[in-house]
């Protein structure tokens, strides 16, 4: 019997389903190959693997009691195979003691169903991240699917799925693999929100979500902001009045919640050892992701170095001062207490400046994903080949001119949104403030690639009501709905930054008020070579032997009479056993002009070793442009638990003039350059 009109479409939508997905798959695994071939090796954290390994040789999960050397050297990734034949009979786990291990647990599970098939070897994980990349592309697909026709929507999913932004992620795969649950679990939100439901299937979907997301939890731990999210907009949002639907909706969600806890479980149990959630959060504020957000600071900043040692040592000292602990380890349950307490102390003195990272977040997402770069270095050309090399750089010599526009197409969908119902403009309005915002937890690319989507769809939902049928539907009334929509999201946006930033005004206030107040030691030091202060500093030793720890908050005067025409820099030095341990950095000190009165620099220092060895250690400053008889006085505050925060600070004779958060550098973020 012939096929009907219905029943011939979705079986020819199926195929290009299945064509994409093998398209995908092939060119990403292509993909792999050539960059190992050029000499590019991945990087996920392989160290971490031994219980994926022990896994895949039928030992449990865990990690080897008395592990060979060779299991050690494919671990450091001097060699790419390992042969389970290797481990002796009498090799025995034993449980797990980082959260880094338990809470990859289906991460580890996946890489060993793979080894179970291959082999023991890491090239062998390059099929697992390819077909994570041809999973993303079939979502992708569906996404835009929902907006658009099978036709443009392959298209758009195999243009961001080829992008170089695409490829060269496939070389993380603990980073990539966020990117297949993610899109799924946006494209289960978008079929829920939009296409009217019967309550069984609305229950199945809600239940497929919260699983799709407890898995993805095995595998990156920012899964878990997807769960409250999608509990909120399975809520609120389906179609349907909610006053008629609430027992419904709260049904739906409870089954998402449940579901996640279900499949998440073995990952949730794991939490007792730890799981530096807030480790990478306290990243998230240092000086360079906020200088990647194009966000300037005004006269403190938590920290200038992206290292895990900074925080590290952040976290020790907040454990010793102010909780009066030892030193936790790093990523054990307490380290997630102090560095815990430590964000929401954070986040409680500059709340405005953690709602701005979101907007500027938001933005640089929306500009930045309409744009698909040339392959980066040292990634070398994919495929190798002139034309190949001059169609990407075709690509992103006219995208990159489009790409100012992606707020703009999103504003408009979102009006688009408005004027159709109040229920989906609020619902993508939400969407868009959510997936744009979250990242600015950590603003690094590998956190953000993909959801380079939003502007592409926003683009398609724009391009579908300009379409002669569509426009046929635009009332005066829509049009105002619409407009009216826009108007108050802005009104409610700019309102709660204001708010937020009247209550950090304060808090700073404050903060700077007790910097000043303080009580201080002096600490000796001594000018050499004209410009270097060296500090006799000997802090307190708060470590337990054989590891060493120390801090203090020290208080220096800056003479603006001393330091020369031009406004100087102070470097702050340390004596370190490597790159990985320096924490120098430079302070600019734009000096007042006012009174000529002092300018009081407070500035965070550290100490960390083992045994006889100094990891990193303060040393002295550096009067870069002055001399160091610019620096005055030098003391260091002698309570050492009145500030609980102990951040870089400037306090001139006009700091109460300055603005005391941080803002948007609107024209660059709007700009075409990254």
């Amino acid at each position: 019997m012939a096929l009907t009109s219905r029943p011939r479409a979705i079986v020819v939508e199926a195929a290009v389903v299945l064509a994409l997905f093998g398209l995908a798959f092939a060119v990403s695994l292509a993909a792999m190959r050539q960059f190992r071939e050029a000499g590019v090796q991945p990087f996920f954290y392989q160290s971490n693997f031994e219980p994926a390994v022990m896994m895949a040789c039928g030992r449990g999960f865990g990690i080897a009691a008395s592990p060979p050397q060779e299991l050690a050297e494919f671990l450091q990734v001097k060699r790419d195979a390992f042969d389970c034949a290797l481990l002796p009979d009498s090799t025995s786990t034993r449980p797990l003691t980082s959260a880094a291990n338990a809470n990859w647990y289906y991460l580890y599970g996946a890489s060993a169903g793979v080894w179970g098939l291959t082999g023991v070897s890491w090239t062998a994980l390059d099929v697992l991240v390819s077909l994570m990349s041809a999973v993303s592309a079939v979502m992708l697909f569906g996404l835009f699917r929902t907006v658009a026709g099978p036709a443009v929507s392959v298209v758009f999913a195999l243009l961001l799925v080829l992008s170089p932004a695409n490829l060269t992620r496939l070389l993380s795969l603990r980073d990539y693999s966020k990117a297949p649950f993610v899109l799924a679990a946006i494209w289960i939100l978008a079929v829920l929100l939009l296409r009217p439901l019967s309550r069984a299937r609305m229950l199945a979907l809600a239940g497929l979500y919260g699983a799709v997301v407890g898995f993805g939890y095995g595998f990156r731990t920012d899964l878990a902001l997807m769960v409250p999210f999608g509990a909120l907009m399975v809520a609120l949002f389906p179609p349907g009045a909610l006053r008629a639907n609430w027992l419904r909706n709260g049904l739906a969600a409870g089954v998402l919640l449940f579901t996640f806890a279900v499949v998440a479980a073995p990952v949730i149990g794991g939490l007792k050892l730890g799981g530096c959630q807030y480790h990478f959060s306290l990243l998230g504020l240092t000086t360079p992701l906020t200088q990647e957000l194009r966000l300037t600071s005004s006269i403190y900043r938590f920290g200038d170095q992206l290292t895990d040692e900074f925080i590290e040592v952040k976290a020790a000292d907040f454990a010793s001062r102010i909780l009066d602990v030892p030193v936790p380890a790093q990523c054990s349950a307490e380290y997630d207490a102090a560095t815990g307490q430590l964000y929401t102390t954070m986040a409680t003195t500059f709340p405005a400046d953690l709602v701005v990272r979101a907007y500027a977040s938001v933005l640089m997402i929306l500009r930045v994903g309409l744009a698909v770069p040339e392959m980066m270095q040292p990634v070398p050309p994919f495929p190798a080949s002139a034309v190949a090399s001059a169609g990407y750089a075709i690509v992103n010599r006219v995208t990159s001119l489009l790409a100012p526009a992606g707020p703009l197409l999103v504003m408009v969908a979102i009006g688009i949104a408005w004027a159709q119902s109040a229920r989906l403009g609020l619902a993508l309005s939400i969407f868009v403030l959510f997936l744009g915002g979250y990242p600015a937890i950590r603003f690094e690319e590998r956190h953000w690639f993909h959801l380079r989507f939003l502007p592409w769809w926003a683009a398609l939902v724009v391009i579908a009501q300009v379409l002669p049928a569509a426009r046929r539907a635009w009332t005066q009334p829509a049009f105002v709905r619409g407009a009216l929509g826009v108007a108050g999201l802005l009104f409610a946006l700019a309102g709660a930054l204001g708010a937020a930033r009247v209550i950090q005004a304060h808090s700073v206030e404050v903060l700077v008020g007790e910097y000043l107040a303080a009580p201080t030691e002096a600490v000796a030091s001594v000018i050499e070579r004209g410009s270097f202060v060296r500090v006799d500093w000997h802090p307190q030793d708060y470590g337990v032997s054989p590891q060493h720890w120390g801090s203090d908050l020290l208080s220096v005067s800056v003479e603006p009479a001393l330091c020369g025409a031009a406004p100087p820099a102070v470097r702050v030095t340390y004596q370190a056993d490597g790159p990985r341990h320096d924490l120098s950095t430079t302070l600019d000190l734009p000096i007042s002009s006012g009174n000529g009165a002092p300018t009081r620099l407070f500035i965070p220092v550290f100490w960390k070793g083992l045994g006889d060895q100094t990891n990193l250690k303060f040393d002295g400053l550096e009067v870069v442009g002055g001399p160091g008889s610019c620096l005055g006085p030098i003391s260091k505050v002698s309570a050492r638990a009145v500030l609980p925060l102990w951040i870089h600070l400037q306090a001139d004779a006009d700091w109460s003039g300055q603005p005391l958060y941080q803002s948007m550098k609107l024209p660059r973020l709007l700009s075409r350059q990254p």
